[in-house]
């Protein structure tokens, strides 16, 4: 009868560590769930790099971008409520080819959020256009922002 006590014990510690252990590995290397904002371009008085990708503000957002409304249901901008999220943007430089960013994940590792994407560049075109991503995040996994390009 000790014996099966002492294995159920046994047992019931290490189920607890295996538990632990997972519970340790998320907060450390944490899947964050985000929307792409689409209808949104980079206004024309964005000539410079901005310093920092995190907008956490209507107003600070407006500042950089406008709203690129067309026809139907799906021609209106994603809307964005600044009090429940805040907003992450990768913005290339103007370029007279087609690019494209595209999100791979969110990861956020202690107090760093890693936005990792690709970036397709595609045939010249007659014009100059400046490509922008824009993320939606929920605030309760604010953090500093970390770009990463993947090939």
């Amino acid at each position: 009868m000790r014996k099966l006590i002492s294995y159920i014990a046994l047992l019931l510690i290490l189920i607890n560590c295996n538990s632990s252990v997972k519970s340790g590995d998320s907060i450390l290397n944490q899947e964050i769930p985000y929307k792409e904002a689409k209808n949104y371009f980079v206004k024309n008085n964005m000539d410079a790099a901005i310093d920092d990708p995190k907008f956490e503000t209507q107003e600070e957002f407006d500042q950089v971008f406008g709203m690129a409304t067309t026809m139907g249901d799906k021609g209106k901008p994603t809307p964005i409520d600044f009090s429940k999220e805040f907003v992450v943007a990768q913005i290339e430089d103007p370029s007279n080819q087609s690019i494209e960013l595209k999100p791979v994940s969110i990861r956020k590792n202690s107090n760093i959020l890693e936005i990792k994407y690709k970036k397709v560049v595609g045939e010249s075109q007659s014009y100059t256009t400046q490509t922008a991503m824009i993320l939606i995040i929920d605030k309760k996994y604010d953090g500093d922002v970390n770009f990463v390009e993947v090939k």
